[in-house]
């Protein structure tokens, strides 16, 4: 969420640019809420079919340069400043190790994008503002992943505050509050969060969420429902008002010797950076200080697949 990590400047410090258009639209990934209003994309449909052309060609140069890891000077210190691996041109990059680990992680990332896998859009929304949210209470009843209210074994209303799940969520910070997605999509969702609507009224670039639904069981408790939904915010200062380059073209023409790499990242990398979170978790990238460091720990979204950890 927020800023621009240096995680994306793998792709910046090794990118050429590639005449590739991609076969996917953004649609074919994501569930994308209609309209122009209440996080809606539909005027921002082409340019976020672009920022995912340039996602997948960024990622494509990445993978590439990374499988010729040993010869490439440029791409080994990108590899040491970034994800904390040492400088050896003898290094093993072989999947098992960190170099490989890395590899699988962006390729997984470009899967999603090509629309290869297992991944379903049904588990991944894209809004294009945070107005969808609507401001509910602790002590307002509790819905359920199809907006009912859940109901205790008398049949009365259980607020959200009183479900475990959701009370879990509450407690997780002093400021947060429930912000219910179902008045204005079909997402019947609650994020939990202290800005929730109004976190892109400032100059926050994006937010990623992963939101579980609950369903009551036989015995009367309110379970989460499997699978959960990872839902994408991008808010609108990303397109109108950040001072990123437009695209790779206009970014390719602002480097020359000097040159800060984060400077020439363009606007696209918000698409990209929020996948990281949605492919590896909320946590992941998440902070004022975004920079990573290899570390073998289990990914929350891929149990067999080592995670990129953020230290600050």
């Amino acid at each position: 969420m927020g800023k621009i990590s240096s995680l994306l400047s793998l792709t910046g410090a090794i990118l050429s640019i590639l005449s590739v258009t991609s076969a996917v639209d953004i649609d074919d990934i994501f569930t994308v809420q209609n309209g122009n209003n209440d996080g809606g994309c539909g005027s921002r449909a082409a340019v976020l079919d672009l920022w995912l052309s340039e996602g997948i060609d960024s990622l494509v140069v990445a993978i590439d340069a990374i499988d010729d890891y040993r010869n490439q000077p440029s791409v080994r210190r990108s590899m040491s400043v970034i994800f904390g691996i040492a400088n050896n041109a003898r290094r093993n990059t072989g999947p098992d190790t960190p170099i490989g680990e890395v590899r699988q992680y962006l390729q997984y990332i470009l899967n999603f994008f090509n629309d290869i896998g297992h991944y379903s859009r049904d588990g991944y929304w894209l809004f294009c503002d945070s107005t969808f949210l609507s401001l509910h209470q602790p002590n307002f009843p509790a819905l359920d992943f199809q907006a009912n209210e859940i109901l205790d074994q008398s049949s009365n209303p259980v607020p959200i505050s009183a479900v475990p799940v959701y009370a879990a969520r509450l407690a997780e910070d002093a400021d947060n509050k429930p912000w219910w997605a179902g008045e204005l999509t079909d997402l019947h969702a609650y994020y939990f969060a202290e800005d929730g609507g109004n976190y892109c009224l400032t100059d926050d670039l994006g937010v990623t969420a992963r939101s579980e639904f609950l369903v009551q069981n036989g015995a009367g408790n309110a379970v989460p429902r499997d699978p959960d939904v990872a839902s994408v915010i991008i808010c609108p200062y990303a397109f109108d008002a950040s001072p990123r380059p437009n695209n790779y073209n206009d970014a390719n023409n602002l480097i020359q010797a000097g040159t800060n790499l984060a400077d020439a990242v363009p606007k696209s990398a918000t698409l990209l950076h929020e996948m990281f979170h949605v492919i590896a978790g909320v946590d992941f990238l998440s902070g004022g200080d975004e920079d990573c460091a290899y570390q073998n720990t289990p990914s929350a979204s891929h149990g067999t697949l080592n995670k990129l950890t953020r230290v600050r």
